[in-house]
């Protein structure tokens, strides 16, 4: 996939639209669009555009509705990476310039070789419906009495920092787009694919906000991007299969591969959504696995609009914060403002690894209690505000933020 694209809708030729211009498109459609629903393994589809990545494997084919006004200027939705055969269309999309669709109409198939593992449709917050916040606190949850935070100071950064396996969406020209909320996916085709996980990030932000969490002001329109394990420990995109650089998860992590181990296509659990009006980013994924040497946890950094890629990198907007990074070297990114990694109460973690697979064949390793643990020094103390609904997880954190 180039970093140009190009997409349709009915016979009438669009523009291509950049990889930069797909973030700032859509940013503007999740401060427009109201919220959705969405059912387990439904249709993700991209905003006015089609699935993308594996493919139609996640998608229910045929999904069709009536099309509203798009975000003006925007343009009609690119189709994702290339799927195996005709992708499943996608939820119908508005042409550009913001007139409405024909009702019903879907979107652009995606032809061609199949796509990396794991890709999904593009996605906006729309399609996923975010629970109350009212039972989301602001709070260090690292021991077993947990303390109010005040709401006017920025969330503590992790002791690991960003972590060497991040990937910007404009670091790789040829590569899938990572704007999408459908993140779902894994490193082994033939293993079973985990339960399914819908997180919700919202943002608050530290400057506006009283001490006291009596009045809480969300942040919109920033890139908020995501990444984790699969289900059995994996991260997508680094090492080599069948080298010496591939991940093994079950072994103690001696540092290999390391963060300039960009390798492989795969491109799994992990993806980037701009926050909404409610400072909300949204996405569709697998509820975590976990490698030898640490704690199961999620990364996450934050970007205003604007930012641009500096290779393997850590990113920082100033030379004091270089140290969030835990990377050489640290690449100064003005639009950069926060990163951290945040985890899951231990109880609720065990719940979902030794109840079903292929997280439950793992807890006889000797890491496992430790992995679950949710303790490592110097962690950020963030754990998420987790239940189960049916046979998915829905998660939820709120992250204090400066985004000046």
């Amino acid at each position: 996939m180039s970093r140009k694209r190009e997409s349709k809708v009915d016979t009438t030729p669009a523009k291509a639209v950049s990889r930069r211009q797909m973030l700032e498109g859509l940013g503007a459609l999740a401060a427009v669009t109201a919220c959705g629903s969405t059912s387990d393994r439904g249709t993700l589809g991209g905003a006015a555009g089609s699935p993308g990545g594996a493919g139609a494997a996640n998608n229910v084919a045929g999904a069709q509705a009536a099309a509203s006004p798009g975000a003006a200027g925007a343009g009609a939705g690119a189709p994702g990476a290339a799927g195996a055969g005709a992708g499943a269309p996608g939820v119908a999309g508005a042409p550009a310039g913001g007139a409405p669709a024909a009702a019903g109409a879907a979107g652009a198939p995606a032809g061609g070789a199949a796509g990396a593992a794991g890709a999904g449709g593009m996605g906006s917050t729309s399609m996923l419906s975010a629970p109350p916040w009212t039972a989301v606190p602001v709070q260090d949850s690292s021991s077993a009495t947990p303390k109010a935070l005040a709401c006017n100071a920025v969330t503590k950064t992790d002791g690991a920092g960003q972590g060497p396996f991040f990937i910007h969406e404009l670091e790789k020209p040829d590569d899938i787009s990572l704007v999408r909320q459908d993140i779902r996916g894994q490193y082994n085709p033939a293993a079973e694919k985990g339960v399914d996980m819908e997180l919700y990030v919202r943002l608050i932000d530290a400057k506006q906000s009283d001490a006291a969490c009596g009045k809480l002001v969300p942040v919109k329109d920033i890139d908020v991007y995501i990444w984790h394990t699969d289900g059995q420990g994996y991260y997508s995109g680094f090492g080599k299969k069948g080298s010496s650089t591939e991940q093994k998860p079950d072994t103690p992590y001696a540092g290999s591969p390391n963060q300039n181990d960009l390798e492989n296509a795969d491109r799994f659990c992990r993806g980037v959504q701009v926050t909404d009006a409610d400072g909300v980013a949204a996405f569709l994924s697998t509820f975590p696995g976990w490698y030898n040497g640490r704690d199961l946890h999620i990364h996450i950094v934050c970007f205003k609009k604007g930012s641009m890629a500096h290779g393997r990198a850590g990113y920082a907007n100033t030379q004091a914060n270089c140290g969030q990074s835990k990377q050489t070297p640290c690449a100064i990114e003005p639009a950069w403002i926060f990163t951290t990694q945040f985890y899951f109460d231990p109880a609720f973690s065990k719940s979902v690894h030794e109840a079903v697979e292929p997280y439950k064949r793992r807890t006889t390793l000797s890491a496992y209690v430790d992995a679950m643990a949710a303790n490592e020094g110097g962690n950020s103390g963030r754990h998420c505000t987790a239940t189960k609904v049916g046979n998915k997880v829905v998660a939820q954190i709120q992250m204090i933020v400066d985004p000046t």
